[in-house]
């Protein structure tokens, strides 16, 4: 593909998503950056995309710092250039993955080890979260305040997303075994998510192979908001935005075959949990 879209449209939402959060006009925005009201317009409805030479100014405009200004030019640069995919820090791509809850239509979220972060409760994050990734105090409680944004604005959606959610029944094996009340608290969380308009989750049983066993989906469906579909997937050092629609349907195949092999939330059943681990 010529050039990534996801990257276009990340630009197009922190703008307009920034903007109105600090309660500034297009005409506005446009005045503080020396840009005519039709070519901030523009920006924001995906007609063109702003140059990486002007988008500290843009990021300013609408509220953002050093750091998101920074992202927003990578984001530009991937536009202007011909890449497949969008490589960045997880820094990065949680705030596309932040966006893309609020707008796109159909979303897939797939944990091997992990409950997916906008399910967790908060007691999930400050005792297996720290676990798994180990940081200050500040750094875990700015994590669970962005995870706490991200399910306010999923919840102030007005439409109807779709929403699966696969996890491995290593995650909550493991939370078990740490914590049984917390489990159970979590497990009855999970249940009650189960039970919101177009929410789905499944537990798979059974290993998966290190290389398959987190990543996400992202679909347009019926969202006028929304950026190109993309699958997103992590790696050590990395993370990646894949917006190529042959590598996404290779993302898609191995989400079906998934998903049939796995347990829907409502009947899962864990008494027996004890002799798997044996």
């Amino acid at each position: 593909m010529a050039k990534t879209e996801s990257g276009a449209w990340f630009i197009r939402m922190m703008l307009k998503t920034g903007r109105d959060r600090v309660g500034k006009t297009q005409e506005q925005i446009a005045r503080l950056c020396h840009v005519s009201t039709d070519t901030y317009r523009a920006y924001e409805a995906g007609r063109s995309s702003p140059h990486a030479s002007i988008m500290e100014n843009l990021a300013k405009a609408c509220g953002y710092d050093a750091e998101l200004a920074e992202y927003m030019v990578k984001a530009a640069d991937a536009r202007a250039e011909e890449w497949e995919a969008l490589e960045a820090d997880q820094r990065f791509n949680a705030l596309y993955i932040a966006l893309a809850e609020r707008f796109y239509g159909e979303i897939f979220k797939f944990d091997a080890l992990m409950i997916p972060g906008i399910l967790q409760l908060q007691g999930y994050h400050y005792l297996v979260v720290r676990l798994a990734e180990p940081g200050s105090d500040e750094w875990v409680d700015n994590g669970w305040d962005f995870k706490e944004m991200r399910i306010a604005d999923i919840e102030a959606r007005t439409d109807r997303p779709m929403f699966q959610f696969l996890i491995g029944e290593a995650a909550l094996i493991q939370l078990r075994m740490m914590d049984e009340e917390l489990y159970q608290e979590q497990l009855a969380h999970l249940r009650r998510w189960a039970k919101k308009p177009g929410v789905l989750i499944r537990i798979l049983r059974g290993p998966v192979l290190a290389q398959r066993s987190n990543f996400e989906i992202y679909h347009v469906g019926k969202s006028k908001l929304a950026g190109p579909d993309i699958a997103y997937s992590e790696i050590v050092d990395s993370s990646w935005l894949i917006d190529d629609p042959k590598r996404i349907a290779s993302y898609d195949g191995l989400r079906k075959i998934l998903w049939k092999q796995a347990i829907r939330i409502e009947v899962y059943n864990d008494d027996d949990w004890r002799y798997r681990l044996a």
